[in-house]
C-alpha cells in the first residue's frame, strides 16, 4: 500500500544507493516527482522513473512542501558522522525535528524520499529511525539493525570481499559460509587482546548504538529528550557494562580497567581497528600506543577547544558534587537531593538539551570521547576524521572506552558516597512478612536438578541431583 508506513524501512536496505533504484525483496521502487531528483539526475528523471517496467512495484511519492534542510546538508555526503561532534549533533537535531513534524507517514515518506538522495547516509539512517522510534504513527516498525544497513561499522573489509567471492557458488543447494574471525585487531602478544571478543563483539556494539537512538542529544520535541531517569540510566547503563568488562578481564588474568583520569597523561594501549568505512570511502585512523590528547583546532568540524576545558567542566562537576548542589543559569544553587541527584548529574554529565546548565557545566563525557578520537590528528593537518572512539556504533571497540566511562562512574560513585544510607522505610513492606518458601521442579518440590557435563566424584556427603544414569541422589 502507498500509504503503509512499512515502506518507511525500504530506505534502510541498500542505504548509499538512490531510493529511485529497488528496494527489499519484492523490488519495490519509489516514484518521486521530478523536482525532488537531485540536479545530476533531473536530466533522467523520466528514464529512471521507468527503468525497471511496468512489472516493478511502484511506491507512489506525494510532492509536498520542502522544509529548509540547509543545516542538515552541511555534511558531506561522503564523510563519517558522529553523535559526539556538537556541530553534528545540531544537524542531527534538525533532521530529528524535521521527520517528527511530518504529518503523517506518508509526509515523511515523501521527505525522506527527497532527503535520501541529498543527507549522509549515517546521519539520514539515524535520524530516521529515532524519528520512527518516538512517533506514534510508526510505533512497531522492526527496524533493521545497524549491522546490517551498514556492516562495514563492524566487520573487517576482508570479510566482504570473501563473501563477494562465494555469493554464486551453491553446493547441493546450500551457499558457502563466510567465517569471521573473532580476533583480527590484534595478536596475542597484545595483553589487551584476550577480551578483544567482548569490546568488538557485534550485538555489544549495537547495543551502543541503540542506546543513543532511544536517548537522542536533541530535538524540538522535549519528550522524545527528556525520558524518564535518563541521567541515571546513563550512569547505571555505563556503570554495569564496565562492571562486566571487569569480569572479563579478571577471567583473561587482566586486573581492572585503570581509570583515564589524567587527561595529560600519555593512553597507553593503541589500538588499530581493522575497519573500512564503505560512505568515506577510507580507513579508520588507529591510535598509537602512548598518544595524548592534545588542543583541538578543526575548523572543518567547527572544534575549537582546549585540554583545559575538560578540566575546568571536570572541576565544576566535582565542585557540585562537594558541595552536593549545582549552580543554575540564574545564578541560584539547585540542591542534588536522594531521589534526583544522581539523575540531574547524569543529564550534565552526557550533555544534552536538558542538561540544567550546559554553558557552565559544559560537555565533559562527549567532548572525552571527541579528544580521544582526534589524539592521531587534532588540527586536521593530515585530513584525517576521527577514530573508533568518535562513533556510538564502534566506541566500544576501543580499550580506552572502558578507561573513559571508568573515570566517569567514578565521579558518580563519589557522589552516591555522601547519599545517607537506605532506612528501614526504605527497605521494608510495613504489613508484608515471608512466611515460607518453596520451590516447584519438575524434580520435585524443594528439589533442584542440573545436567551433568563433566565426571562427578561421589561421597558420603549429599549432593544435588546431576543427571548421570547411576546419580539418582538428590538434596
Amino acid at each position: 500500500m502507498a500509504g503503509s508506513k512499512e515502506n518507511l524501512l525500504l530506505f534502510f536496505d541498500r542505504p548509499t544507493e538512490p531510493c529511485f533504484m529497488q528496494k527489499g525483496e519484492e523490488r519495490s521502487t519509489f516514484q518521486i516527482p521530478d523536482n525532488f531528483y537531485p540536479d545530476k539526475y533531473k536530466a533522467l528523471s523520466n528514464t529512471l522513473a521507468n527503468r525497471f517496467g511496468a512489472d516493478a512495484k511502484s511506491i507512489p511519492v506525494n510532492e509536498i512542501a520542502l522544509p529548509n534542510l540547509q543545516l542538515p546538508m552541511e555534511l558531506p555526503f561522503n564523510e563519517q558522522f558522529s553523535l559526539f561532534v556538537p556541530k553534528h549533533r545540531k544537524m542531527a537535531g534538525k533532521l530529528i525535528d524535521i521527520f517528527m513534524g511530518m504529518r503523517n507517514v506518508q509526509d515523511l515518506l515523501s521527505i525522506c524520499s527527497y532527503c535520501q538522495l541529498r543527507i549522509n547516509p549515517y546521519m539520514f539512517n539515524y535520524c530516521l529511525s529515532v524519528a520512527i522510534l518516538h512517533r506514534p504513527d510508526t510505533k512497531g516498525l522492526d527496524i533493521p539493525t545497524f549491522a546490517e544497513t551498514f556492516p562495514d561499522k563492524f566487520m573487517d573489509p576482508k570479510v566482504f570481499r570473501r563473501a563477494r567471492e562465494v555469493s554464486t557458488v551453491v553446493t547441493a543447494g546450500v551457499k558457502m559460509p563466510i567465517t569471521i574471525p573473532l580476533n583480527y585487531t590484534a595478536s596475542p602478544s597484545e595483553p589487551e587482546q584476550r577480551v578483544a571478543y567482548f569490546r568488538e563483539d557485534m550485538g555489544i556494539n549495537l547495543h551502543h548504538w541503540h542506546w543513543h537512538l532511544v536517548y537522542p542529544f536533541d530535538a524540538a520535541d522535549r519528550n522524545v529528550v527528556n525520558k524518564d531517569r535518563r541521567g541515571e540510566l546513563f550512569y547505571y547503563m555505563h556503570e554495569q557494562i564496565i562492571a562486566r568488562y571487569n569480569t572479563e578481564r579478571l577471567c583473561n588474568n587482566l586486573g581492572r580497567v585503570k581509570r583515564f583520569s589524567n587527561f595529560r597523561e600519555p593512553i597507553e594501549e593503541g589500538y588499530f581497528p581493522k575497519l573500512d568505512s564503505q560512505v568515506a570511502s577510507r580507513a579508520w585512523p588507529p591510535r598509537f600506543e602512548g598518544s595524548s590528547i592534545r588542543d583541538l583546532d578543526r575548523p572543518v568540524d567547527q572544534i575549537r577547544s582546549e585540554v583545559a576545558e575538560l578540566e575546568t567542566w571536570r572541576d565544576r562537576f566535582l565542585e557540585a558534587i562537594q558541595n552536593n548542589a549545582i549552580l543554575l543559569p540564574n545564578g541560584s544553587q539547585m540542591a542534588l537531593d536522594e531521589e534526583t541527584g544522581i539523575d540531574v548529574l547524569g543529564n550534565l554529565m552526557e550533555s544534552s538539551i536538558i542538561s540544567r546548565n550546559r554553558v557552565y557545566y559544559g560537555d565533559l563525557h562527549n567532548m572525552g570521547h571527541v579528544f580521544i578520537s582526534y589524539c592521531h590528528d587534532p588540527d586536521h593537518r593530515n585530513l584525517e576524521q576521527f577514530g573508533v572512539m568518535g562513533d556510538s556504533a564502534t566506541a566500544m571497540r576501543d580499550p580506552i572506552f572502558y578507561r573513559w566511562h571508568a573515570y566517569v562512574d567514578d565521579l558518580f560513585t563519589m557522589y552516591k558516597t555522601k547519599l545517607p544510607p537506605y532506612g528501614d522505610n526504605k527497605l521494608d513492606f510495613p504489613g508484608i512478612r515471608v512466611s515460607s518458601i518453596s520451590i516447584e521442579s519438575p524434580a520435585g518440590a524443594n528439589t533442584f536438578a542440573t545436567q551433568c557435563l563433566v565426571s562427578c566424584h561421589l561421597d558420603s556427603a549429599p549432593y544435588l541431583k546431576c543427571g548421570a544414569p547411576s546419580h539418582d541422589r538428590a538434596k
